[in-house]
């Protein structure tokens, strides 16, 4: 069964991102049509920075130097936020990002690199072109084209801000830099390779932040403390102000402390922190003074708040979904850690503050012995494991699965009822946590857990470009399978990750990896998984050898034909169609005919009806009758094509088809006809931002005004 197509099954479904359109009236299309716009929840005008707290202080004055350099008609700047970790430069960018919004009228875009994650500029690209309102089949398949792209979408949106965090190459952050006029970069840094930056062409300018002054310190103590420090010692508030050293996030502890110990507790805290270093002024004193007050907030919390903590530490994922948080603990222990601002809470997820704060409380597990947190972490793991089966049988239906997902389900409630738009925004959510926990699993030696998770995630990856995520969890998981044994699994991870393999470029290894799924599944039993291998390696050997493919799809629509599981028929069916496209391409047009019309007849069959697939696959019947020379049919099939991908929403391929039907009017000689085509592709793909606008657009050009 193809994965792109998941059989239909019967979940509610919600509207939301970015699903749009255009609404054509029209039968069959001749040379007018009435097209309008209708394309609905595409912001363009992304705002992806969070806003600042409510208590920020001070910074007026580099506030106000950003602020004076900020003109619309000036070139892109890359400004350097300096500092120590703790400073202030997340908030303090978030400051910027509010109180300039209006001029940002581009948008805001934000990315932040995770250390020990395979992340490069490409992940960051390819969500910010999604966010810009490029439609997922409008993305480039290289990372070479995605700059490129990424390239040519900012430099038609002036006023643009791109907040970069936790990069540690200058190429981490050129490659965002984005080219329209009057935009701005601003980089959180706090490492010394960065500096290169400097030297650039464009010259990124650093602004080191200092520590907060004695009174915009005392202020935002008393802000976290939630009420005034007149009544408490001034000599035990000056001291608690001196450890922190003015910085913010040692502010914030130390405040959330005294909120909640209550009246005359400074005199109690400033003691507890007597090891505290005096007056630091070295990065090496601010980072020690930090690790003080981290272990005072922490021997402050209850012994069952700070095993919560303890625990917290061990989840391998950048942020924990709300619902896990009942296993570690009851609601008692969660408000004890949040009181002490060692934790931050959305709507969705809890996350430590700071990194720093996560590497602390990683060091405080080891307390509990290795075998306690192994069992505390499984028990995570598999709780997790639920969220995301049911997201993914909410997302993508029913499909080929070589773990079984009703168990794992069983006498679970589905947190998504079934709603196919709140699984996806869940998936799209926890999209850093689901390469962590494969990766974390693995590492672990949790190697069961690894693979189901990677076989799991890419009802993600199928809806959005993360091509590093996926072929990172696809060949770990595809790992950890061999590790323990579960060929099927091998072989399913190995066949899936191909096609992030292919999309980098690695089309070698992914040919090496289908060769290895295709030997294992030789002779397997599950013969659904055998036709699956055998249509991955057939779409992966389309375009460079399709004799190759068509003898690949051969051999996924015998397996479905001698299969009687449910979804064999309409897996021999997209065997069938696919293979009609590998005939076009080995020149057997009459063939590819034949085949593409027994799969739209097998699709009409099928006791749940897929109008998507049949429409595309006219699209591809058109294609054929016009490679064997008969364009009345291919305009009728094209017409009918198109028809179906406007009531499914299916925009690009729509573009597609016009396209086609262009060229077979210029073949006939109806200049007018192709250009009125021409025109809906172009309209089509300029409102999808996909690239293809601009050569349709210069075609456009070159034919001149009509003659028809």
């Amino acid at each position: 069964m193809n994965d792109d197509t998941p059989e239909p099954r019967q979940v509610r479904s919600t509207i939301g991102g970015d699903v749009g359109g255009t609404a054509i009236q029209a039968g069959a299309v001749g040379r007018d049509v009435n097209v309008t716009n209708v394309l609905k929840g595409k912001d363009h005008r992304p705002l992806q920075v969070e806003r600042p707290p409510h208590d920020f202080v001070n910074r007026h004055d580099p506030l106000e130097w950003i602020g004076s350099t900020l003109s619309s008609g000036s070139s892109p700047r890359v400004v350097l936020c300096e500092g120590p970790l703790g400073i202030g430069k997340t908030t303090f960018i978030r400051k910027i990002a509010e109180i300039h919004q209006d001029y940002f009228s581009g948008g805001q875009l934000g990315f932040e690199y995770r250390r020990g994650l395979y992340e490069d500029p490409d992940t960051a690209i390819t969500g910010f072109l999604r966010a810009l309102g490029m439609e997922r089949n409008s993305i480039p398949n290289t990372p070479a084209e995605r700059a490129k792209e990424y390239r040519s979408l900012t430099r038609r949106r002036p006023c643009l801000l791109v907040v970069v965090e936790g990069a540690w190459e200058p190429a981490q952050v050129r490659a965002l830099v984005p080219e329209g006029n009057g935009s701005l970069v601003l980089v959180s840094s706090d490492v010394p390779d960065l500096d290169e930056l400097l030297g650039d062409p464009r010259g990124a300018h650093p602004h080191s932040l200092v520590p907060l002054d004695p009174e915009h310190a005392r202020a935002l103590l008393e802000s976290r403390a939630a009420r005034s420090l007149e009544s408490e010692d001034p000599e035990a508030v000056e001291r608690l102000l001196e450890v922190c050293a003015g910085l913010p996030l040692a502010i914030a502890l130390v405040g959330g402390r005294l909120c909640r110990m209550g009246l005359g507790s400074a005199t109690t805290l400033a003691e507890d922190m007597e090891r505290a270093p005096s007056a630091p002024d070295s990065a090496e004193e601010l980072r020690r003074s930090l690790g003080v007050i981290f272990e005072t907030s922490y021997r402050a919390l209850s012994p069952e708040a700070a095993a919560v903590y303890r625990a917290l530490g061990d989840w391998p994922g950048p942020h924990l979904d709300r619902a896990l948080m009942p296993l570690l603990g009851d609601e008692g222990r969660w408000e004890e850690i949040l009181a002490a601002n060692l934790v931050e809470m959305d709507t969705h997820t809890l996350r430590f503050r700071h990194e720093l704060i996560r590497g602390h409380a990683r060091d405080r597990a080891e307390e509990d012995g290795a075998g306690r947190r192994r069992a505390r972490l499984t028990a995570m793991l598999d709780a997790y494991l639920v969220r995301l089966g049911f997201a993914e049988l909410a997302a993508r239906g029913e499909r080929l699965r070589t773990l079984d997902l009703g168990s794992i389900l069983t006498g679970a409630e589905d947190p998504f009822d079934g709603d196919t738009g709140l699984a996806k925004a869940w998936l799209l959510r926890e999209r850093p946590t689901l390469l962590s926990v494969v990766l974390g699993s693995a590492e672990q030696g949790l190697h069961v857990h690894a693979h189901r998770f990677a076989e799991l995630a890419p009802a993600l990856y199928l809806d959005h470009r993360f091509v590093h995520d996926w072929a990172t969890t696809a060949v770990v998981g595809a790992d950890s399978a061999r590790m323990v044994g579960d060929t099927a699994a091998e072989a399913r991870l190995l066949s899936l990750g191909s096609r992030p393999l292919t999309d980098l470029g690695r089309h070698a290894e992914a040919g090496a990896r289908l060769d290895r799924a295709a030997e294992l599944v030789e002779g397997m039993d599950d013969l659904m998984l055998r036709a699956s291998v055998w249509e991955f390696r057939g779409r992966h050997l389309a375009e460079t050898d399709p004799e190759a493919a068509i003898d690949a799809y051969d051999r996924c629509i015998e397996a479905n034909r001698a299969s009687d599981l449910p979804g064999s028929e309409r897996g021999e069916a997209l065997g069938l169609l696919f293979r009609g496209q590998a005939r076009v391409r080995a020149g057997q047009a009459e063939a590819a005919v034949a085949d593409i019309e027994a799969a739209l007849t097998r699709f009409e069959g099928l006791s749940e009806s897929d109008d998507r697939m049949s429409a595309r696959g006219r699209v591809w019947l058109g294609e054929a009758h016009a490679a064997a020379g008969r364009h009345r049919e291919a305009i009728t099939v094209l017409n009918l094509a198109i028809e179906g991908l406007g009531a499914r929403d299916q925009h690009y391929y729509r573009a597609e088809a016009y396209v086609l039907l262009a060229d077979l009017y210029e073949e006939i000689g109806a200049s007018g006809e192709a250009r009125a085509r021409l025109v809906e592709a172009e309209r089509l793909y300029r409102d999808l931002e996909s690239p293809r606008a601009a050569a349709v657009a210069e075609r456009i050009t070159r034919s001149g005004p009509t003659r028809d």
